[in-house]
């Protein structure tokens, strides 16, 4: 039996504690108080995620496409996946790899709530989402340029925030581990630079980070309650 792990909104409270504490330990220098600095002001807007849950283990491909950018992953489940700076229209495929019976689902969320269901029992069974008008992806979308991945490896089920930002823009997601963050076309600026503060919000254990331009291993991390990574 597995279960669905969903993170519980922020109050406005927390929402106020959570910018404080990132704006001021963000590990790139884009946070602060400063107006004028471009990732001074996190984007809090509804984040578009996945959940790819069900026969713990099983392997799988997916790829992931919105009207910028497409991602091919391999992973096995469970694995939640969030695309910050994301341009909907959003699809997903993820096809199972392995040919027996087990169990794959796909749900796609919107904020807090669920925008698509999907599962196979299939061998080599295939889960196909989407969110938004799909037919209004003109031209169609390439390859992300760069591909920048933070991977959230563990501790397995920990409930985290993190803030994450270019030299423009600076977002604030909410998941669980293991999780996959894309940032989706950031900005060139500063040579590309990117990085992420994550903070733990139920303390399971240590942070297992890596960070992966590219598709090159550039930083990976093992931390406590907290967790910086940067590129450039």
């Amino acid at each position: 039996m597995f279960w669905f792990l969903r993170a519980k909104s922020l109050g406005r409270g927390a929402i106020v504690a959570l910018l404080s504490g990132l704006l001021v330990t963000s590990c790139g220098g884009f946070g602060g108080t400063n107006t004028t600095n471009p990732g001074s002001t996190p984007n809090i807007s509804a984040q578009t995620s996945f959940r790819i849950v069900g026969e713990v283990g099983t392997p799988f491909s997916a790829r992931i496409s919105d009207s910028r950018s497409i991602w091919d992953i391999q992973g096995v489940v469970p694995l939640s996946i969030v695309i910050v700076n994301n341009s909907p229209p959003i699809r997903i495929s993820v096809n199972k790899l392995v040919n027996d019976n087990s169990l794959i689902s796909l749900e796609i969320i919107n904020a807090f709530s669920v925008q698509s269901l999907a599962s196979s029992t299939s061998t080599f069974g295939v889960a196909v989402g989407n969110y938004g008008n799909v037919a209004n992806i003109k031209p169609p979308p390439v390859k992300a340029d760069p591909d920048v991945r933070f991977f959230v490896k563990g501790p397995n089920a920990e409930l985290f925030d993190a803030l994450v930002e270019d030299s423009v823009h600076g977002e604030i997601v909410e998941a669980r581990a293991p999780a996959l963050i894309l940032f989706d076309s950031p900005s060139p600026e500063n040579g590309g630079r990117v990085d992420a503060n994550f903070t733990a919000v139920q303390f399971l254990g240590g942070f297992v980070i890596d960070l992966i331009y590219d598709g090159v291993l550039v930083q990976s991390v093992m931390a406590g309650t907290t967790a910086n990574l940067k590129y450039h």
